[in-house]
């Protein structure tokens, strides 16, 4: 047995570690309903497509109150039709949903460490791999049906093609893994974008003679990515006449603010030290501090170790550094520009902060080209110990996982309060509730979800969040609104305590409120501090019944 092969069966054998420990962690701390409102809405055209080849969506909201199916404008439709394709074998879309983010976060390691190993060096591959699985982010979002840890291994994998295809085919299966990923995620734009800057580098750094290769290459990528982002801008030019169909109310946090939370995410995920990205995005000294920092290195780099890279190690250093870049920006300008109903966050960094640290270890590496000081070995070695200690310490110890399942009770007691009145689509009914994606997800309701009622303690924190002119200020309005824009239809409405500002203190209602309800021409069925449920017949049915 040669110490190569010696090597790479110690490698195997870490990468192994890090996938089962990535196994352990979603078995024992996965939440009991590891879903969003982001979910269902993928779920639901999954099952759709499944089961009658639309794309359509229960719309999010009260309008339009005339159809309770639409084409979805806020997210493209490239997940559900992953979820649909595996449904197919006879999974439930939910059940894939989570699958596919086990199945992600599992193969991440393996994934990083075969993408950057000839770049970076092993040891250092291994690193980044061991990173990127106890990132906070990953460790996070692994456990949800979403699309973000699938939406990084599909980064990784287009990233890793390009760096490393030797034939025309590879370029291409990269492509069309990128145009993939633009079709699950609208942020993946900027890994359309990283790719063809990154060819527009490496034909500036080439010399005259291989340029021709760089351009066939690039070639190759750009038909991998049209062959799914074509028809995908067809699509939405022929059922919304945009390229961009996806829209939002305009944001209420400014780009400032949204450049400091973007910091803070994203050194949060890269070095698990929420108190160090904290200080150094809020802080006057913290943030100074880090901009000259950036400006240091990016001078001692230019000055003293570009040079000395080798043509791999100068490839992965930029088309990582591209990628971190160009998706920064993206993130802080979609969210200046539109209101996404949170704020910059884990969801929005984890694509990124692995390449952050895959462009720095391109320029720590030895690469064997030059004698390294003791001193500056000394000083790596610390780095990287810092760092496995802080990703390490949030693994076993982050208060987030012990509180993932906190709000179970109160979604499960809304469901089993609920299901009765409003799963089963009945026909032309008006479903709404402030729980509507658990119905969705559950028992496939075509439930409408209401604004939050931002009154009382929470108002201001919801608001935050929220549009102009979003919201309530009372149940009152919101069953007012409700029966505003259903027009004459029969609705039916479930509001449950725990989310969207409907808590214990706000039901039952009070006899006044009740007869206020009953005089607009509502039946209760139930009001209590389990839920408030009310029935509104077909505008014409009560009188034409007292006929």
């Amino acid at each position: 047995m040669t110490w190569q092969f010696r090597a790479l069966l110690h490698q195997l054998c870490i990468l192994s570690a890090m996938s089962l420990m990535l196994m352990v962690h979603m078995h024992y701390r996965s939440p009991s309903f590891p879903f969003t409102p982001d979910s269902a809405s993928y779920i639901e055209q999954a099952r759709n497509f499944l089961n009658s080849g639309s794309l359509l969506i229960t719309p999010y909201g009260l309008a339009p109150g005339d159809q309770d199916q639409v084409e979805n404008r806020l997210f493209p439709v490239g997940f559900a039709v992953v979820l649909a394709a595996v449904s197919s074998f006879g999974i439930d879309a939910k059940d894939a949903a989570i699958g596919l983010a086990h199945f992600s976060a599992i193969t991440l390691p393996w994934l990083l460490f075969f993408s950057f190993r000839h770049s970076i060096g092993p040891i250092l591959a291994l690193l980044l791999a061991g990173l990127a699985a106890l990132s906070p982010g990953v460790l996070r979002h692994s456990l949800m049906g979403l699309t973000d840890v699938f939406g990084l291994w599909l980064a990784v994998a287009v990233i890793g093609l390009t760096l490393n295809s030797r034939s025309i085919y590879g370029f291409i299966f990269a492509g069309l893994l990128a145009g993939m990923a633009y079709a699950i995620r609208n942020a993946h734009l900027a890994l359309l974008a990283s790719v063809i800057l990154y060819f527009g580098y490496c034909w500036l750094s080439s010399a005259a003679g291989e340029r021709r290769v760089v351009l066939l290459h690039a070639v190759a990528a750009m038909f991998g990515m049209s062959v799914v982002v074509a028809p995908l801008l067809l699509r939405n030019i022929l059922i919304f006449g945009s390229l961009n169909p996806y829209l939002m109310g305009p944001s209420t946090i400014g780009f400032v603010e949204n450049l400091r939370t973007y910091i803070e995410a994203l050194l949060k995920d890269a070095t698990a030290c929420s108190e160090c990205a904290r200080y150094v995005a809020w802080s006057l000294p913290g943030l100074l501090g880090f901009g000259v920092l950036i400006i240091a290195a990016a001078y001692a780099v230019y000055k003293y170790r570009w040079s000395k890279l080798p043509t791999f190690g100068k490839k992965a250093f930029a088309i990582s550094t591209i990628y971190l870049a160009v998706g920064s920006c993206v993130v802080v300008a979609a969210r200046t520009r539109y209101q996404w109903g949170e704020v910059i966050n884990l969801r929005h960094t984890l694509q990124y902060s692995p390449f952050l640290w895959a462009g720095m270890f391109a320029l720590l590496a030895d690469h064997g080209t030059q004698p390294v000081l003791n001193a500056w070995k000394q000083a790596k070695l610390a780095m990287f110990v810092c760092l496995v200690f802080f990703h390490v310490n949030y693994a076993v110890s982050s208060e987030s996982f012990r509180n993932s399942d906190n709000d179970y009770p109160k979604l499960a007691q809304a469901f089993s309060t609920g299901k009765a009145y409003l799963c089963g689509n009945q026909a032309d009914t008006y479903l709404v509730s402030n729980w509507a994606h658990v119905f969705r997800i559950e028992c496939g309701a075509r439930v409408r979800q209401i604004e939050a009622i931002a009154a009382g303690p929470k108002g201001d924190e919801m608001r935050a969040f929220m549009s102009a002119g979003d919201g309530y200020v009372s149940v009152l309005d919101v069953v007012s609104d409700i029966k505003q824009q259903a027009g004459s239809r029969p609705i039916r409405v479930g509001l449950f305590p725990g989310r969207f500002g409907v808590e214990t203190e706000n039901l039952p209602l009070s006899a006044v409120d009740e007869r206020r309800i009953v005089a607009n021409g509502w039946h209760i069925i139930k009001n209590d501090q389990q839920g408030l449920i009310l029935e509104y017949p077909k505008v014409g049915s009560e009188q034409m019944n007292s006929q």
